[in-house]
């Protein structure tokens, strides 16, 4: 299948987008032509439209990099080259050992991070105002259950009746305080997330079937790049049960949105999601079972 959508001031969207709120400079992209990874050989029963946003910049993030810039400092004064093993070896030995710090258990947002989740806000509603030639607007939004992805959502969803978390969403298992959450029933006494579906989460934890955690959140099994990848055909399974949904947003993190794009959405030269970065697809599920996928919308990539 093939959807056109047409922007009537593409040039007119990216300058109101980019004097609204400050950040990096956009340049909009939209495909000439339909993904190769779609198919109209194969007749859909389910399609929709994809809204995909990571979250904001967390707290751990800017500990992260200034871990990364004291030992590139130390590398190179030692005459080691940023293209050497030695060097690249040191930033992450430092980049995982402050990651270790008990006190980053389930990251929130910095400063910075809820500001690009407003612009991220302004972004998806310039990109659904724009009457028939538009995006529709989601009325379903899957998120992450880690703090850094409620509060990401909370701010771009504000009250949003059709907000539900799953932990299919989470960010990969590294065992790593900042990529553990805190437990369903914890998650919801919280006011700014309180109108968020968080039932299933409640189940399965009341099942025991998260994880086994201590108190700091580490964890008894990890997860490389191809379980993430393996996690992700369950949102496939997530955007058949929502049936009336005709766009659903997913908010949720870089690892995760990697393994979905070079996985199950068929580009496999996908570059990375930057923080509040938003990506539009148009997707369907075939008759026969098969996942298709077209980029509709994508701000940085070119």
């Amino acid at each position: 299948f093939s959807v056109r959508v047409a922007f009537p001031d593409v040039q007119g969207l990216s300058s109101a987008l980019q004097h609204a709120l400050p950040g990096p400079a956009m340049s909009l992209w939209m495909p000439a032509e339909p993904d190769a990874h779609s198919s109209s050989a194969d007749p859909p029963l389910v399609r929709k439209t994809l809204f995909l946003v990571r979250h904001g910049e967390a707290v751990h993030n800017i500990e992260e990099a200034k871990a990364k810039s004291r030992a590139a400092s130390e590398a190179s004064s030692e005459g080691h080259s940023p293209s050497s093993n030695a060097f690249k070896e040191r930033l992450e030995a430092a980049r995982r050992s402050v990651l270790q710090n008990g006190q980053l258990l389930d990251a929130e947002l910095s400063a910075d991070g809820k500001l690009q989740a407003l612009r991220a806000k302004m972004e998806i509603e310039s990109l659904t105002a724009l009457g028939n030639t538009g995006l529709p607007w989601p009325t379903a939004v899957l998120t992450s259950p880690l703090q850094r992805t409620l509060q990401t959502t909370a701010l771009i969803f504000p009250g949003h009746p059709g907000v539900h978390i799953r932990e299919c969403l989470r960010e990969r298992r590294t065992g790593l305080p900042c990529d553990e959450r805190q437990p369903a029933l914890q998650i919801r006494s919280r006011p700014s997330f309180a109108f968020m579906s968080s039932f299933n989460l409640v189940a399965l934890d009341a099942t025991g079937a998260s994880s086994a955690e201590d108190e700091i959140g580490h964890i008894d099994e990890l997860e490389d790049r191809a379980a993430v990848r393996r996690r992700t055909t369950q949102l496939v399974d997530l955007l058949r049960d929502f049936q009336e949904d005709a766009a659903i947003c997913v908010v949720t993190h870089k690892g995760f949105l990697r393994e979905l794009e070079r996985g199950p959405l068929g580009r496999t030269e996908a570059t990375e999601f930057g923080n509040c970065e938003v990506r539009v697809y148009e997707v369907a599920i075939t008759e026969s079972g098969k996942f298709t996928s077209e980029l509709l919308y994508s701000a940085f990539e070119q």
